[in-house]
């Protein structure tokens, strides 16, 4: 018998779709679910949808959907530098992040050129910031004071990944 608490489940994801609403709405009902908000179980059911986008991929889990990712350029599109939001249910054990991480970034490698991929979580997301270092991404520095949250302004956490280009 396989240990789900800790082996990776099968991944796969698809774009947003009108059949995973349900689902999405619940991961928001999480206040640890920070996908583009600090503030996620405060959001409203149109705010969630609009936080979405067109580039928001479902994340799945053995066909059950356990969190949201989204790839998108910075920078000049030529550059190969690209943002990645990616954040999985409180229900999922810390230990799928680094398989999650890993399947994702494999799959966005195999369509396009990435030199250099960053992760961003604010200075007050614990569970963010213990994930992004345990992967061993590159820690660059923190923008002070973006967001607040319960009355305090909290910065927003760099973290990046470089691959050599592609001759």
């Amino acid at each position: 018998m396989t240990d789900t608490t800790t082996a990776p489940p099968g991944w796969s994801s698809r774009p947003y779709a009108e059949q995973d609403r349900e689902a999405v709405l619940a991961l928001f009902e999480e206040p640890d679910f920070r996908y583009r908000t600090d503030q996620p179980d405060t959001r409203s059911a149109a705010e969630i949808v609009r936080l979405l986008g067109d580039d928001t991929q479902v994340l799945l889990a053995d066909g059950r959907v356990v969190g949201l990712w989204a790839l998108s350029a910075e920078g000049a599109e030529h550059g190969c530098h690209h943002l990645l939001t990616l954040r999985l249910s409180t229900e999922v054990p810390d230990a799928w992040w680094r398989s999650a991480h890993h399947e994702v970034v494999r799959a966005a490698r195999w369509r396009q050129e990435i030199v250099r991929l960053s992760v961003r979580f604010g200075s007050d997301d614990a569970r963010g910031l213990r994930i992004a270092r345990a992967l061993g991404l590159t820690e660059e520095g923190v923008l002070a004071g973006v967001t607040a949250r319960d009355g305090e302004r909290h910065g927003l956490v760099c973290f990046s990944r470089v691959w050599s280009p592609v001759s």
